[in-house]
């Protein structure tokens, strides 16, 4: 016999059009539900996010959790504040199954996930009965600054619970509308960059630099230089001599050397994303010795597959150039 939670579900689906529904402003969710926003946010680009199987009381419900996820997620894909992650992909990435048993997905390791997965956002949640309710309980995770809301929803009856998942992503659209400006870390500027990056060198002699990576965009067939372009650009900008990896009567006291591509990730609309892995060392050339070694991945979101490649691999270059500048004036 199936659960009656399982016989709401697959009742809304066949008769409820949640996809093409809009969902409650964020002033229709009740106080108790979504916390008061501090500020009225950033009305910027959607933000990533992945919704994650529900968890019920117990291992029988699993399909239920799987179906809750799936309607949150037709119901969400109206929004103008999110661009969902295909869960598809992320099971690829993650293994929710086994993500689900360890108890992966939370606040503390919500940075790690955004990085494998490109996720702003996750999305976790359970259900389960009080007495005569049926409880949808959900946990809105930022992957950049660790910040958690929760909503939840009730449903009296069995029956009643599609629109209860409806009300549940109408309050999760509040939240992503509302608190933007807390769920993401503000960008820095260029200059604010350099003079974050300038403090940690220390006042000690810049050393010659070469920085020679291979590089490689899987969706196109010729070399795509992206992250040796973004470092060569910055380590000039903060006062380093660059000497080209062609030039063969100057030797540089660091090389910077290593592997680096990009390829295709998903596609949601007019949006693709793609994920970028970087992986460095540097070297003294005249002694051999191994000063450094580091790898990144990084996922960028953007209208084409071959610009968010290179947004994949000059962020991930901007991350290790910062780990590798404290080394290079020791």
């Amino acid at each position: 016999m199936k659960h009656p939670l399982h016989i709401a579900i697959l009742a809304g689906l066949a008769a409820m059009p949640l996809a093409a529904q809009t969902p409650p402003p964020a002033s229709a969710a009740t106080p108790s539900s979504v916390p008061a926003p501090a500020a009225a946010g950033d009305p910027g680009q959607p933000l990533a996010t992945a919704i994650f199987n529900f968890q019920g009381e117990d291992a029988s419900l699993d399909k239920q959790g799987a179906e809750i996820a799936s309607l949150l997620e037709a119901d969400l894909s109206s929004s103008e504040h999110a661009v969902l992650v295909e869960r598809q992909e992320t099971d690829k990435v993650l293994g929710e199954e086994e993500m689900g048993v360890s108890g992966l997905v939370s606040s503390d390791t919500a940075a790690k996930v955004g990085s494998l997965t490109g996720a702003q956002v996750l999305v976790t949640g359970r259900f389960f009965a009080v007495g005569s309710q049926n409880m949808l309980v959900a946990k809105i995770i930022s992957t950049e600054t660790g910040r958690v809301y929760g909503v939840t929803s009730t449903a009296s009856d069995p029956g009643n619970l599609p629109q209860a998942v409806q009300d549940l992503s109408g309050k999760i659209d509040g939240v992503l509308a509302s608190h933007r400006d807390v769920l993401v870390v503000r960008q820095e500027t260029p200059d604010e960059r350099l003079q974050r990056l300038r403090g940690l060198l220390g006042k000690a002699p810049l050393p010659s630099v070469t920085v020679n990576i291979t590089e490689r965009d899987y969706t196109q067939p010729t070399i795509d230089p992206a992250a040796q372009t973004e470092i060569m650009k910055l380590l000039e900008q903060l006062g380093f001599q660059v000497i080209d990896a062609d030039d063969i009567h100057n030797k540089a006291d660091i090389l910077i050397s290593g592997e680096a591509f990009s390829e295709l990730g998903t596609r949601h609309g007019s949006l693709v994303s793609s994920i970028g892995r970087i992986e460095l060392k540097a070297t003294r050339p005249a002694t051999g010795d191994l000063l450094w070694t580091d790898r990144e991945t990084r996922v960028a979101v953007d209208l084409g597959s071959r610009t968010a490649g290179k947004d994949a691999l000059q962020n991930g270059a901007q991350i290790l150039l910062e780990r590798l500048l404290p080394k290079l004036t020791k």
